[in-house]
């Protein structure tokens, strides 16, 4: 009995096999989605895809295969949907696990590096990590992140991006500065003694040269503390 089972189940295959009008070899599907992945990621990445991928019959004809990657950020274990459709109509949607890694140059804290701390040498420098998931490939920073402050504490091996840096300090208490006073068209430029530091786009006090009065503006990236009305 199991023997005729066998054969019965061997006879199923082949005759599904003779029907169908449309076959997705598993190593069809695999070259594809490498191919596909590789012209996403790069050669720079290191691709994994399930050891066995399972074939596909379809009886219609003209069935085609498609990828959908979603908004995923295509760097550590992901799945994409592997669709097959006919004349856009879908016949089927599996998802497959993958995992993609990065090794990339990337900046890496060399100690705590505490919240309004500026990056350097010393703290900092470059090493080959791989990149987790949770990190956006367009925010990694290299050396020019040098001089830039931190928002908030970083501890030792942490990979710095972008998104945890802003703009050196503009403007320190003490320094003089030239002040420009907008109004309309009019533009009057004047000079004092800062009384705050400031990054680019914060609010700073200025003591007016030569008088008491303390004026109130935003300092810019280039040193400038600048007053609209």
């Amino acid at each position: 009995m199991k023997k005729f089972a066998e054969i019965f189940l061997v006879f199923a295959l082949f005759a599904l096999k003779a029907f169908a009008q449309t076959n997705f070899s598993g190593e069809q599907i695999r070259e594809q989605l490498l191919a596909e992945i590789r012209g996403k990621v790069g050669n720079e990445a290191e691709i994994f895809l399930p050891k066995v991928i399972e074939n596909f019959y379809f009886p219609q004809s003209n069935v085609e295969m498609r990828f959908d990657f979603g908004e995923q950020n295509l760097v550590g274990n992901v799945f994409v949907g592997v669709e097959f459709r006919k004349n856009d109509a879908l016949l089927r949607r599996v998802e497959l696990p993958v995992r993609i890694k990065y090794f990339l140059k990337v900046l890496v804290a060399q100690r705590t590096i505490n919240r309004g701390e500026a990056i350097t040498e010393e703290n900092a420098r470059l090493e080959t990590r791989e990149v987790a998931s949770n990190i956006n490939l367009s925010s990694i920073v290299g050396t020019n992140a040098f001089g830039k402050i931190a928002k908030h504490y970083l501890v030792k091996g942490t990979i710095i991006t972008a998104d945890n840096l802003q703009d050196g300090i503009a403007i320190r208490r003490g320094d003089k500065v030239q002040v420009v006073v907008l109004s309309g068209a009019i533009k009057i430029v004047t000079t004092g003694i800062a009384l705050d530091d400031a990054n680019a786009g914060e609010t700073v006090r200025v003591r007016r040269d030569k008088t008491n009065i303390v004026l109130s503006g935003i300092a810019s990236a280039d040193g400038y503390v600048v007053i609209t009305k």
